[in-house]
């Protein structure tokens, strides 16, 4: 019965559905329901407090955002570029400088973490973001770190000077604890961000309280293995 348990389970683990990946459009707010209030298209322009991406999304999606200031901004695209030159119209979103204002040559910072528990960093094996369509010849950059801040890879793509071709920037690494993206122009927004499933990562303290468990543990089953003395 056990083995036939087992093996009912491992054809239900091959069969079951993989958990789809998150995207995000930004077009939306985590409700995916009431529109981001877009800044213009002003690179150098103060942010406005509507238009400033930071951690929106991490209750229910368990991801933030940062840039220069601390946060990113949702910028409406269309308008000066056209539908066909944002992959998802009208939003995208542009990094900041330090002082507040949008900086399209400034890199943005998005890290996971747990739903369950927001303090808990997560992980995930694949990330993806697109840049914008209007083609210059820039050099898009997505870069993947690991939980302790550790490069575990990183991809470049050239936008090319097709209008409506754009980078599409993609990395499947186990780990990703964070990615980094930005470009060596100053001019590419980015879209669509979508991630793998997410894995919470133990704190500390658990892992210390794991490993006393699986001491303690054959230690017990030492004692229970050792043979009784005539």
């Amino acid at each position: 019965m056990t083995r036939a348990f087992l093996a009912a389970s491992a054809v239900l683990a091959l069969t079951a559905p993989a958990a789809a990946n998150t995207v995000i459009t930004f077009e939306t707010q985590a409700d995916g329901v009431t529109p981001f209030p877009a800044m213009s298209n002003s690179p150098g322009a103060a942010v406005p407090a509507g238009s400033q991406l930071s951690n929106q999304f991490l209750a229910t999606n368990g991801v933030t955002f940062s840039s220069g200031a601390g946060y990113v901004a949702v910028v409406d695209h269309v308008p000066g570029c056209g539908a066909t030159c944002t992959p998802t119209p009208p939003n995208i979103i542009g990094g900041t400088a330090a002082n507040g204002t949008l900086s399209y040559s400034t890199p943005i910072t998005a890290a996971f973490f747990s739903t369950a528990n927001t303090s808990l960093k997560a992980t995930t094996g694949f990330v993806r973001v697109l840049g914008d369509k209007f083609p210059d010849g820039s050099i898009a950059t997505l870069e993947a770190y690991g939980v302790g801040g550790n490069l575990l890879g990183s991809v470049s793509v050239n936008e090319g000077n097709v209008f409506g071709q754009g980078a599409d920037l993609s990395l499947s690494l186990a780990g990703i604890q964070s990615v980094r993206f930005y470009s060596n122009g100053a001019t590419i927004g980015f879209d669509n961000f979508e991630f793998g499933e997410l894995s919470a990562v133990p704190e500390p303290a658990s892992w210390a309280l794991m490993i006393a468990g699986f001491a303690m543990t054959g230690l017990g089953v030492r004692r229970r293995a050792r043979p009784a003395i005539a």
